[in-house]
């Protein structure tokens, strides 16, 4: 016995609505983790050198207001057996990029030692990080700002950085500290 084409074209539309019924809207935060321009998180390799998830955070209004400060992270990866330093970070964005060590640590300029096949983490407020001092217009979040980074032996790499909201997901290597055993 064979079966119409319309019968099997209906089949197949009664199976496919209630699976589209069942789909919702997707989640924005596993959109950003599984978005493919993410890839491995580098964004930018000079040399040996790789920075991961680099990021600009915005407060929760998700506006930077021209004057302000804020911090630039970023996870610095050396493929390479003998050591590098970042020399430098800039942005026409901002006065200044500096070095920062916690949240009411003093400014100091940028000289960050990354180890032969080591990796150093500017990932957070309260420990070592960047931030751009004195912004010179207003910012939004979900733009990318221009930003350039020299080092000692790898030489110099501008890299477009994401302009993030607070609470979005970042990478970051494991933390050296071992877990608390009970």
């Amino acid at each position: 016995m064979r079966t119409s084409p319309i019968v099997v074209a209906a089949l197949l539309t009664a199976g496919l609505v209630p699976l589209s019924a069942c789909t919702s809207q997707p989640d924005p935060v596993q959109q950003r983790i599984t978005n493919p321009a993410r890839g491995t998180s580098v964004n930018a390799q000079v040399g040996n050198i790789r920075l991961l998830a680099t990021r600009i955070d915005a407060p929760e209004e998700r506006k930077l207001l021209g004057g302000s400060n804020t911090g630039l992270f970023t996870t610095l990866a050396n493929d390479g057996d003998t050591a590098d330093r970042l020399v430098a970070v800039s942005t026409v964005y901002a006065r200044q990029v500096v070095m920062r060590q916690g949240t009411d640590g003093a400014q100091s300029p940028v000289s960050i030692e990354v180890p032969g096949a080591g990796v150093v983490s500017l990932q957070y407020p309260g420990g070592l990080h960047l931030e751009m001092v004195d912004l010179k217009v207003d910012v939004r979040a979900g733009r990318l700002l221009p930003v350039t980074f020299r080092f000692e032996k790898a030489g110099t790499v501008t890299v477009n950085v994401f302009v993030d909201g607070f609470g979005l997901p970042t990478v970051s290597p494991v933390s050296p500290v071992a877990p608390a055993t009970s």
